[in-house]
């Protein structure tokens, strides 16, 4: 029995693959997904939160407000005019603004509600409740006290009219209890309204984009590969010998190979979205002709990395391996697995060289965002995909005949 077991141990560290599918792909896995939800680790800094301002009042009030809020080591502030803020959150490249519309200073020191909204993406309510949390601290102390303080003198206003002296001290002590013990009277904190302004009257959960946009792109990535490794399956068996000498030109074999791929790739988009559509009830049907021409640049990209992957490997199973392995890393990486917005900066831009993000994008500027065929973001996310899917046809194409046609 020991020397079964002291075989099966031995054989089992010879084989590379099987020693990476167990001890390297889950430890770069978790590590990513690790580094996406905690950053580089407790000791460092947190990254500033993006917040854009609006100031529509336009007081020497609302100034020092801001210039509060700009003192906040967790707040990158930045002044922006609204028009502008809110084209940007549509368009999914920030989460939110800070509204101070005209009145804030009458309302405050009339004791009224405050006009300050938060408009936001409801893509990103994680982010966003993350900077309600750096915001209503701050906006407390600096506006909250002020319509406190206001509201307590106006009842005293209307109940001592008469009495300028009382007044005058019931306003001194007012002001010395809310200095002395302000902190104890925050359970009575103001309200910011909160308005999301993108796909506010769609059914379409943003959760339910990400997990079919992300699950559907990592599992093309893996399905696209093995129909790449067929490659190698024909120069094993003999019949990519057989079609060398057939009339067929080299470069086309390949390109067969990619175009198959391309269908399969196609299909298989489709039919996972109509099972979402019918099971899910995601609206695949809000833009029909921009989900078309992302199914078409997301099948071109994958295919293209397939069979990239199918001419680099010297046989199926290192195909297996290192595509078992590059797939997950992208896949984390490009919010298949973690939202983007979640992770640390270095990671977002990171992100970036993987097909999973500008896909995930894409069908976010669909679904979500709402935006047209000929919108430049959405555009830009299509262009991106297809500029990876012909540096990897390109590639491939090389490493093809470098590597692939050389027949024992």
């Amino acid at each position: 029995m020991f020397n079964i077991i002291k075989k099966d141990i031995r054989l089992f560290f010879l084989d590379k693959r099987a020693v990476m599918l167990t001890f390297i792909m889950p430890i770069a896995v978790m590590s990513l997904i690790a580094f996406s939800y905690s950053g580089m680790g407790k000791g460092d800094a947190p990254k500033p939160i993006k917040l854009m301002v609006s100031d529509l009042d336009g007081s020497p009030f609302s100034k020092e407000i801001i210039s509060n809020l700009i003192s906040l080591k967790s707040l990158d502030v930045e002044l922006i005019e609204l028009d502008s803020a809110q084209n940007l959150i549509k368009k999914g490249e920030e989460s939110s603004v800070l509204i101070f519309h005209k009145g804030l200073t009458d309302s405050v020191f009339l004791g009224h509600s405050v006009p300050i909204e938060l408009q936001y993406d409801q893509a990103k309510a994680i982010e966003v409740g993350l900077l309600q949390q750096a915001l209503l601290s701050k906006l407390m102390s600096s506006v909250g006290k002020n319509v406190m303080i206001n509201k307590a003198m106006k009842e005293a206003d209307e109940k001592y009219s008469g009495d300028p002296k009382m007044l005058t001290f019931i306003h001194e002590k007012i002001k010395e209890d809310f200095e002395s013990n302000f902190s104890d009277k925050k359970n009575s904190s103001m309200n910011i309204q909160m308005t999301s302004i993108v796909a506010a009257k769609e059914d379409n959960d943003p959760g339910l984009i990400q997990a079919v946009a992300g699950t559907a792109v990592m599992m093309l990535l893996f399905s696209i590969t093995a129909m790449g490794g067929s490659l190698l399956d024909e120069k094993e068996e003999g019949t990519l010998k057989r079609l060398l000498y057939s009339p067929i030109q080299t470069n086309f074999i390949l390109f067969g190979k990619m175009i198959s791929a391309n269908i399969v790739s196609m299909l298989q988009l489709s039919i996972l979205f109509l099972f979402a559509w019918n099971v899910f009830h995601l609206n695949v049907f809000l833009n029909l002709p921009a989900l078309i021409v992302m199914l078409v640049a997301t099948a071109f990209a994958a295919s293209s990395f397939g069979m990239l992957l199918a001419s680099i490997a010297k046989s199926r199973q290192q195909l297996q391996s290192m595509a078992s392995l590059i797939i997950l890393i992208m896949s984390a990486l490009g919010g298949s697995m973690v939202p983007s917005f979640l992770m640390p900066e270095w990671m977002q831009k990171l992100s970036m060289v993987s097909i999973n993000y500008w896909s995930i994008q894409g069908f976010y500027d669909i679904f979500w965002r709402h935006l047209a065929i000929t919108d430049i973001t959405f555009l830009t996310h299509v262009g991106m995909l297809f500029l990876i899917g012909i540096i990897g046809s390109s590639v491939a194409v090389i490493l093809f005949r470098r590597n692939v046609l050389k027949i024992a």
